[in-house]
C-alpha cells in the first residue's frame, strides 16, 4: 500500500486546484499544501532528519500542522504529536535529543518537486502519547502500514468521494486526526478546520457544520451526545456522524437529518471495529429497530483484515455468550511503545492461537453477539475515559504523591450528575479530617497537577480522608470510597458560601421579585448541572464542572430565559453571579 503522503501527491497531481483544506476564510488547494510540504521536507532533510527521526510537532490544529505532518512523512521521519498547551514536564523527555522541533510558523520556501525519499511501509509514521499505568506516559509508535490500511478500509466503507467535506475537530496530539484527515485527503475530498472555541461549543459547532457544508464528522462521545441533542435544520449536508467511543449510552433519534454510527479503536490499534461494517448491514441511529434501540449501542464488527479474538485470562477463547478480554491482530497494530520493550511486551503478545502474528491486549471486556457485533462490558483494570481521553489513574496518583503534603491518594472515575465520567481524587494528609478538602489545599493540588498533566487528567473533585479504605487483601477498596462532592471545594466557610439563594440587589419590589426568581432559577439549573447546590460566587470548573457540562448549563439558561450566552464568555467568569448579570442585562428574564 502507498504511504499517505504518496497518495496525497497523486491527488495534487491529478487535481492541483481542488480545495484540500479550509481554515476560517482561507482555502488551500492540493497544490498549495503539497508545495509547502515539499519545501519544509527539504528543510528537514538539511537539518538532519532521516528515516524514523522523531520530529516533535507543537502546533495547534491548523494548516501548519497538516503541512508539517506531510513534510515529516516526505522526509522519512516520524512526527511526534504534542499539544502546545501541555506542561513542559510532560514533553521534556521527548524534546531532548531531537534534532528538530516544529513549534512555530513555518517559513520554508514552497517547492514544486517532492524530495523523493523512499519510505517503507514498516517505517514509523508518527507517535502519540497515551496515559501509563506505571505513572509515566507511553509513546505509541505507528507505522505507515497501519495508516495506509486505515485509509483504504475507511475510504471504501464510507464511500468517500471528492465531493465530501470532513471536519477536523480532534486535539492536535490525538491519533483521531488520522481518521479525520487521511481517508479524505487521500480521496481528493476537503477537510475543514474548526477553531478551538467553535469545537468546544456544541451550538456553535452545529452552526459551523451546517454553514460549512460538512458531509461527514467524527466526534468523541461526550460532544456527540450534546450535538445530536440539539435541534438541527431539516436540510443539512451532514450525512454521517461517527462517534469514536466504547461508552455510547443510547442511540439518538432516528429523526435527525443524518445517521449516527459508533466505532472503536485506540492509539495502539487505530481501527478495530465499527457499526458500519459492512455498510450494507450497518447498525446506525437510522437502521436500528426498536429492539436494538432498547439496548446500549455495540462497538460493531471488525474492520476487514482485523482480528478480534475474545479470550479468557488464560488466553483461550471464551465460550459463546461469555464476556472476555478483547485482543486485536492485523495491519492496524502499532509497533509498540517507543524505547520501552518491557511495556511493549506486556501489551503486544505473540498470537496465542499460534498463527505467528502479534496481538494487542486492549484491557477492554467485551461480549460477542450472535450477529458478530461486540458489546463493550468494561475494563480489566482501572483505566477510565475522561472527555474522550484515556486516563490511567495510576499516572495521576504518581504525580500527586510527588507533592510533599500528600501521604496517600487514590484517583478514580465517578459518574457526574450528567452521567459522564469525571476524575476524582481522595487524598490523605496528616491532620486532616474526612470531608471536602479546603480551598487552600485543593487549589494547591489542582495547580500542582495542572502544571504537570494535560487538562483531562486533572481531578475535578477533591476529598480529604483520614485513611483510605482497605479490603481483605489490604488493597484500596475503591467501592468503599465516599461519594465525591461536586460543589465548590472551599466547603461552607468561604466568603459567599452562605449568600442567600434568593438574594437580590436593592430596588423596587417588583424588580426584586423578578430578580429573586432569576437567582433561584439559575441556582436550580446550576445544581442540575453539577449535582450540588451552589452559591453566587462559586466557580463552575473548580466545583467539578468542565466545558461539556458548562455547555449543558448555558444551553438550559438560554432556553429558560430567552438569552444567548456564548460558552467562551461564560468560561471567562463561570459563576452564577455572572449568569444572573447577563440575563438581567438583556432584560429578557421571565
Amino acid at each position: 500500500m502507498d504511504a499517505v503522503h504518496t497518495l496525497f501527491e497523486k491527488k495534487a497531481s491529478e487535481a492541483p486546484n481542488r480545495t484540500a483544506l479550509v481554515s476560517g476564510a482561507v482555502l488551500f488547494t492540493y497544490r498549495d499544501l503539497d508545495a509547502r510540504a515539499n519545501g519544509l521536507a527539504r528543510s528537514l532533510l538539511r537539518r538532519g532528519v532521516g528515516p524514523e527521526t522523531l520530529v516533535p510537532l507543537r502546533l495547534d490544529r491548523s494548516p501548519d500542522l497538516l503541512v508539517a505532518l506531510l513534510a515529516v512523512c516526505k522526509a522519512g521521519g516520524a512526527a511526534v504529536l504534542l499539544d502546545p498547551g501541555w506542561p513542559e514536564d510532560r514533553v521534556a523527555a521527548v524534546l531532548d535529543g531531537c534534532p528538530v522541533v516544529i513549534d512555530g510558523p513555518l517559513d520554508a520556501e514552497p517547492s514544486g518537486e517532492s524530495p523523493g525519499v523512499p519510505v517503507h511501509e514498516d517505517q514509523l509514521a508518527y507517535a502519540v502519547h497515551t496515559s501509563g499505568s506505571t505513572g509515566r506516559p507511553k509513546l505509541v509508535g505507528v507505522t505507515h502500514r497501519a495508516i495506509a490500511h486505515r485509509v483504504a478500509t475507511h475510504a471504501e466503507a464510507y464511500r468517500i468521494t471528492p465531493a465530501d467535506r470532513s471536519s477536523w475537530l480532534a486535539p492536535p496530539a490525538s491519533s483521531v486526526s488520522v481518521v479525520e484527515l487521511w481517508p479524505y485527503l487521500c480521496s481528493g475530498a476537503s477537510v475543514h478546520v474548526a477553531d478551538a472555541a467553535t469545537a468546544g461549543s456544541p451550538p456553535e459547532l452545529r452552526d459551523w457544520m451546517v454553514a460549512s457544508g460538512i458531509t461527514r464528522a467524527y466526534v468523541n462521545m461526550p460532544l456527540a451526545e450534546l450535538l445530536y441533542g440539539l435541534p438541527w435544520p431539516e436540510r443539512t449536508a451532514l450525512r454521517l456522524m461517527t462517534v469514536g467511543s466504547d461508552a455510547v449510552r443510547v442511540w439518538p433519534s432516528p429523526d435527525l437529518p443524518f445517521e449516527v454510527a459508533v466505532e472503536y479503536g485506540s492509539a495502539e490499534a487505530n481501527g478495530v471495529t465499527s457499526c458500519l461494517v459492512p455498510l450494507e448491514d450497518r447498525l446506525t441511529s437510522v437502521t436500528a429497530d426498536e429492539a436494538a434501540r432498547r439496548a446500549r449501542p455495540p462497538i460493531g464488527r471488525a474492520w476487514p483484515d482485523v482480528g478480534v479474538p475474545v479470550l479468557t485470562s488464560g488466553l483461550t477463547p471464551v465460550a459463546a455468550g461469555e464476556v472476555g478480554e478483547l485482543f486485536v491482530s492485523g495491519p492496524e497494530l502499532a509497533r509498540g511503545y517507543l524505547g520501552e520493550p518491557a511495556r511493549t511486551a506486556e501489551r503486544f503478545l505473540p498470537d496465542p492461537s499460534g498463527g505467528g502474528d502479534r496481538v494487542y491486549r486492549t484491557g477492554d471486556l467485551v461480549l460477542e453477539r450472535p450477529d458478530g457485533r461486540l458489546e463493550h462490558r468494561g475494563r480489566v483494570d482501572q483505566q477510565v475515559k475522561i472527555r474522550g481521553h484515556r486516563v490511567e489513574p495510576a499516572e495521576v496518583e504518581a504525580v500527586l504523591l510527588e507533592h510533599p503534603a500528600v501521604h496517600e491518594c487514590v484517583v478514580t472515575g465517578v459518574p457526574g450528575p450528567g452521567g459522564d465520567l469525571r476524575l476524582c481524587a481522595y487524598v490523605v494528609r496528616d491532620g486532616t479530617a474526612d470531608g471536602t478538602v479546603r480551598e487552600t489545599w485543593a487549589g494547591e493540588l489542582r495547580a500542582f497537577t495542572s502544571a504537570r498533566l494535560p487538562a483531562p487528567m486533572v481531578p475535578v473533585a477533591w476529598t480529604a480522608m483520614e485513611r483510605l479504605p482497605l479490603n481483605s487483601s489490604n488493597k484500596v477498596d475503591r467501592r468503599a470510597l465516599p461519594a465525591p462532592s461536586w460543589g465548590d471545594p472551599r466547603g461552607t466557610d468561604h466568603p459567599g458560601a452562605g449568600a442567600p439563594r434568593e438574594a437580590a440587589p436593592p430596588g423596587d419590589g417588583g424588580h426584586e421579585k423578578e430578580t429573586d426568581l432569576v437567582t433561584a432559577g439559575v441556582l436550580e439549573l446550576w445544581e442540575q448541572a453539577l449535582g450540588a447546590r451552589g452559591a453566587l460566587g462559586d466557580h463552575f470548573i473548580r466545583s467539578g464542572g468542565d466545558s461539556l457540562s458548562a455547555t449543558r448549563l448555558v444551553d438550559r439558561i438560554g432556553t429558560r430565559y430567552g438569552v444567548r450566552i456564548r460558552l467562551r464568555d461564560f468560561l471567562r467568569a463561570p459563576t452564577p453571579e455572572t449568569l444572573i448579570r447577563n440575563i438581567k442585562a438583556e432584560g429578557k428574564a421571565r
